[in-house]
């Protein structure tokens, strides 16, 4: 993985057990390094994680989030779709991008479901 692609608290995997894990500050001062960052892989995005990471479940099968009701994902037989204001299609693999799209767009973290504190493999 890239360092730019990632953000602090944004959720990846170490490559060789897939546990998900947070970005910090100490991986970055390793990535400057040159050390482990290759030890990680991105989470590709599931329902799962999107339900993990707060959205939720419409009536008509897509996920929207409670505190941004813009942000819309879509899954389909070839993978995700996050829409934009009903417009924005953006093809969306991995839930650090997705991460980094909702804080683009509202300034605020994505972060894990409070009530729901198990994290999806």
């Amino acid at each position: 993985m890239k360092v730019t692609e990632l953000r602090i608290n944004n959720w990846v995997q170490f490559k060789h057990t897939e546990t998900p894990v947070r970005v910090t500050l100490g991986d970055f001062v390793r990535e400057y390094k040159d050390e482990h960052l290759d030890d990680y892989e991105p989470i590709p995005l599931s329902e799962e994680w999107s339900i993990s990471v707060g959205f939720v479940k419409q009536l008509d099968g897509n996920y929207k989030h409670p505190n941004s009701h813009e942000i819309e994902i879509f899954f389909h037989d070839r993978g995700f779709e996050v829409i934009v204001d009903s417009t924005c299609k953006n093809h969306i693999k991995h839930v650090h991008s997705l991460q980094n799209l909702y804080f683009a767009l509202t300034g605020e973290e994505l972060n894990q479901n409070k009530e729901d504190e198990t994290i999806p493999s």
